[in-house]
């Protein structure tokens, strides 16, 4: 009896395994997502003039290469959708003065641009004014790399409001991540202020004094840390 049971412990076990390996993960796309997305595919292929002969010499190309990209495609654009982005490095920014260096970089993971705060500052009650030095002390895990200003400016020229109206004329939103050196060997920290229409990147210098106007920008789902 025992043999039996064993036997047929053994035949429900290899059947819930050949049920799983072809129960399809529910964290996959659904069967109307692909249908969809093939269906994009075909659109975008014919209107760029692309044709079967194309099409199978790119699926014969061998690896994961073709993969890879479609799915970091599909990523990405499921971030923008979700006004999620991902600062990139300074060098990569586009912002960088010629003939500048970076001399620290810290680019931000990701960041949802619906979730940010901009009410905090370096300089703290009591306190007319701060060093440069002192207000990279305080940044805590404040946003701020150049790639994160690349993004803001980005949001803008699509016509979004980037930092609060209120904070017109008021504020400088400083980027605290990213120091650079000028061409004559100035420290510098990039910050965004409003020039009667818009929020302009400037960049200031780290020996000048950081004052009560001066704000961070940080995520609201995270505690200010100092």
């Amino acid at each position: 009896m025992m043999v039996v049971a064993v036997k047929n412990n053994n035949q429900t076990n290899r059947k819930m395994t050949l049920m799983n390996t072809l129960t399809p993960s529910v964290n996959g796309p659904s069967d109307p997502q692909v249908a969809k997305l093939g269906d994009r595919i075909n659109a975008a292929a014919r209107k760029a003039g692309i044709d079967t002969a194309l099409f199978q010499v790119a699926l014969a190309y061998p690896g994961t290469e073709l993969e890879d990209e479609m799915i970091a495609l599909l990523v990405r654009f499921a971030k923008k959708a979700s006004g999620i982005v991902t600062p990139v490095r300074a060098q990569n920014s586009g912002l960088v003065p010629s003939g500048w260096q970076v001399t620290k970089d810290d680019p931000e993971g990701d960041i949802n641009l619906a979730n940010l705060d901009y009410s905090s500052g370096p300089v703290q009650a009591g306190e007319t004014y701060i060093s440069g030095d002192t207000m990279l002390a305080r940044k805590g895990n404040a946003y701020g790399s150049l790639g994160f200003a690349a993004a803001k400016l980005k949001q803008q020229e699509e016509g979004k409001e980037i930092f609060p109206v209120e904070s017109r004329g008021k504020h400088y939103f400083i980027m605290p991540r990213t120091v650079l050196l000028d061409g004559g060997r100035g420290r510098r920290v990039a910050y965004f202020y409003w020039d009667g229409r818009r929020w302009v990147l400037y960049f200031r210098y780290l020996h000048r004094n950081f004052r009560g106007s001066d704000r961070f920008v940080r995520s609201s789902e995270l505690p200010s840390v100092a």
